[in-house]
Protein backbone atom coordinates (compact mmCIF):
# COMPACT_ATOMS: atom_id res chain seq x y z
CA UNK A 1 0.00 0.00 0.00
CA UNK A 2 0.96 3.35 -0.22
CA UNK A 3 3.39 4.30 2.36
CA UNK A 4 2.12 5.62 5.82
CA UNK A 5 5.46 6.94 7.13
CA UNK A 6 6.88 8.70 3.21
CA UNK A 7 5.42 10.21 0.35
CA UNK A 8 3.45 13.42 -0.30
CA UNK A 9 3.24 15.68 2.74
CA UNK A 10 0.51 17.54 1.67
CA UNK A 11 -3.28 15.58 2.73
CA UNK A 12 -4.57 15.11 -1.13
CA UNK A 13 -2.29 15.47 -3.85
CA UNK A 14 -3.42 15.76 -7.77
CA UNK A 15 -2.12 12.31 -9.17
CA UNK A 16 -2.02 11.31 -12.57
CA UNK A 17 -2.17 7.76 -14.10
CA UNK A 18 0.72 6.13 -16.34
CA UNK A 19 1.64 2.46 -17.59
CA UNK A 20 3.93 0.53 -15.69
CA UNK A 21 7.52 -0.64 -17.90
CA UNK A 22 7.48 -4.40 -17.08
CA UNK A 23 8.75 -5.53 -14.14
CA UNK A 24 9.73 -2.09 -11.70
CA UNK A 25 10.38 -2.68 -7.98
CA UNK A 26 8.84 -0.38 -6.13
CA UNK A 27 9.44 -0.62 -2.22
CA UNK A 28 6.37 -0.38 -0.08
CA UNK A 29 8.11 1.99 2.67
CA UNK A 30 9.94 4.00 0.80
CA UNK A 31 11.17 6.43 -2.35
CA UNK A 32 9.34 5.90 -5.38
CA UNK A 33 10.93 8.11 -7.68
CA UNK A 34 9.87 7.85 -11.36
CA UNK A 35 10.39 8.63 -15.24
CA UNK A 36 8.79 7.88 -18.55
CA UNK A 37 10.82 5.85 -20.63
CA UNK A 38 10.78 6.29 -24.06
CA UNK A 39 7.73 4.30 -24.52
CA UNK A 40 5.72 6.45 -22.62
CA UNK A 41 5.70 3.60 -19.28
CA UNK A 42 6.85 4.54 -15.48
CA UNK A 43 10.19 3.06 -14.83
CA UNK A 44 11.39 3.53 -11.20
CA UNK A 45 13.99 6.06 -11.11
CA UNK A 46 17.56 5.25 -10.97
CA UNK A 47 20.94 6.54 -9.67
CA UNK A 48 21.59 8.21 -12.80
CA UNK A 49 19.04 8.93 -13.70
CA UNK A 50 18.94 12.68 -14.79
CA UNK A 51 15.16 13.77 -14.69
CA UNK A 52 12.26 12.79 -12.93
CA UNK A 53 8.69 13.01 -13.28
CA UNK A 54 7.18 12.83 -10.06
CA UNK A 55 6.69 9.82 -7.34
CA UNK A 56 4.47 7.32 -7.73
CA UNK A 57 1.51 6.04 -5.18
CA UNK A 58 2.48 2.40 -4.75
CA UNK A 59 -0.88 0.15 -4.16
CA UNK A 60 -1.06 -2.85 -1.29
CA UNK A 61 0.35 -6.09 -2.01
CA UNK A 62 2.69 -8.20 -4.17
CA UNK A 63 1.70 -6.97 -7.59
CA UNK A 64 3.73 -9.28 -10.30
CA UNK A 65 2.46 -13.00 -8.79
CA UNK A 66 5.68 -14.17 -9.31
CA UNK A 67 6.64 -11.76 -6.61
CA UNK A 68 7.48 -13.39 -2.87
CA UNK A 69 7.65 -10.94 -0.56
CA UNK A 70 5.53 -8.73 0.86
CA UNK A 71 8.62 -5.84 1.18
CA UNK A 72 7.73 -4.52 -2.33
CA UNK A 73 5.32 -4.54 -5.29
CA UNK A 74 6.65 -5.55 -8.58
CA UNK A 75 4.87 -4.57 -11.86
CA UNK A 76 3.98 -7.33 -14.83
CA UNK A 77 6.27 -8.82 -16.53
CA UNK A 78 4.44 -7.40 -19.72
CA UNK A 79 5.02 -3.47 -19.87
CA UNK A 80 1.82 -1.06 -19.31
CA UNK A 81 0.02 -4.19 -18.24
CA UNK A 82 -0.48 -1.80 -14.62
CA UNK A 83 -0.79 1.29 -14.57
CA UNK A 84 0.19 3.58 -11.39
CA UNK A 85 -1.13 7.57 -10.44
CA UNK A 86 1.76 9.65 -9.83
CA UNK A 87 2.11 12.36 -7.74
CA UNK A 88 3.97 14.99 -10.34
CA UNK A 89 7.45 17.02 -9.71
CA UNK A 90 6.03 20.17 -11.61
CA UNK A 91 3.33 20.63 -9.06
CA UNK A 92 5.83 21.35 -6.34
CA UNK A 93 4.68 18.91 -3.51
CA UNK A 94 6.81 18.44 -0.57
CA UNK A 95 7.63 14.40 0.02
CA UNK A 96 9.05 12.97 3.29
CA UNK A 97 11.58 10.48 1.73
CA UNK A 98 14.02 8.10 3.66
CA UNK A 99 18.25 9.00 3.52
CA UNK A 100 21.38 7.40 4.71
CA UNK A 101 22.70 9.78 6.71
CA UNK A 102 21.76 12.34 9.62
CA UNK A 103 19.75 15.05 7.79
CA UNK A 104 20.91 18.34 9.30
CA UNK A 105 19.62 22.15 9.07
CA UNK A 106 23.00 22.71 6.81
CA UNK A 107 21.46 20.18 4.08
CA UNK A 108 18.60 22.45 3.69
CA UNK A 109 18.40 24.65 0.29
CA UNK A 110 20.81 21.40 -1.15
CA UNK A 111 20.34 19.97 -4.20
CA UNK A 112 20.75 16.11 -3.48
CA UNK A 113 21.32 12.75 -5.84
CA UNK A 114 18.80 9.64 -5.28
CA UNK A 115 20.38 5.84 -5.28
CA UNK A 116 18.70 3.28 -6.88
CA UNK A 117 19.20 -0.15 -8.84
CA UNK A 118 15.71 -1.65 -10.35
CA UNK A 119 15.71 -4.46 -8.00
CA UNK A 120 14.41 -5.39 -4.11
CA UNK A 121 16.79 -3.04 -2.37
CA UNK A 122 15.60 0.07 -1.25
CA UNK A 123 15.75 3.69 -2.62
CA UNK A 124 16.75 6.59 -0.90
CA UNK A 125 18.16 10.26 -0.70
CA UNK A 126 21.61 10.71 -0.59
CA UNK A 127 22.03 13.72 1.59
CA UNK A 128 25.56 13.57 0.85
CA UNK A 129 26.22 13.40 -2.75
CA UNK A 130 25.30 16.17 -5.21
CA UNK A 131 26.21 14.87 -8.47
CA UNK A 132 22.91 14.42 -10.13
CA UNK A 133 20.85 17.29 -7.86
CA UNK A 134 17.53 15.57 -8.57
CA UNK A 135 16.24 16.81 -5.39
CA UNK A 136 15.99 20.11 -2.94
CA UNK A 137 16.20 19.93 0.67
CA UNK A 138 13.59 21.48 2.16
CA UNK A 139 13.51 20.43 6.35
CA UNK A 140 14.70 18.34 8.17
CA UNK A 141 12.09 14.89 8.58
CA UNK A 142 11.84 15.42 12.34
CA UNK A 143 10.58 18.69 11.98
CA UNK A 144 7.55 17.67 9.81
CA UNK A 145 6.83 14.31 11.05
CA UNK A 146 6.58 12.42 14.36
CA UNK A 147 7.74 8.97 13.47
CA UNK A 148 10.13 10.62 11.23
CA UNK A 149 14.02 9.60 11.47
CA UNK A 150 17.28 10.96 11.83
CA UNK A 151 17.93 10.34 8.47
CA UNK A 152 14.74 11.28 6.72
CA UNK A 153 14.55 14.38 4.96
CA UNK A 154 11.71 16.40 3.22
CA UNK A 155 12.40 17.47 -0.34
CA UNK A 156 10.86 18.85 -2.92
CA UNK A 157 12.24 17.96 -6.82
CA UNK A 158 14.75 19.97 -8.39
CA UNK A 159 13.00 22.60 -11.07
CA UNK A 160 15.50 21.87 -13.39
CA UNK A 161 15.52 18.25 -13.21
CA UNK A 162 11.79 17.60 -13.99
CA UNK A 163 11.04 15.53 -16.86
CA UNK A 164 8.36 16.33 -18.97
CA UNK A 165 5.19 13.82 -19.60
Amino acid sequence: MASLKYGCLHPAPKTKEYPVAASQYFQHDGLTAVYLDSSGNLTGALTATGTLLGMAIIPKGRGNTTNTSDEYWLSSATAAADRLPVVLASDGYEFLVPGIITVTAAMKGGSWDMIGVNSASAHYVDFDTSSSAVFICVDLGTNVKVDAAATDGVVIFNPAKIQAD
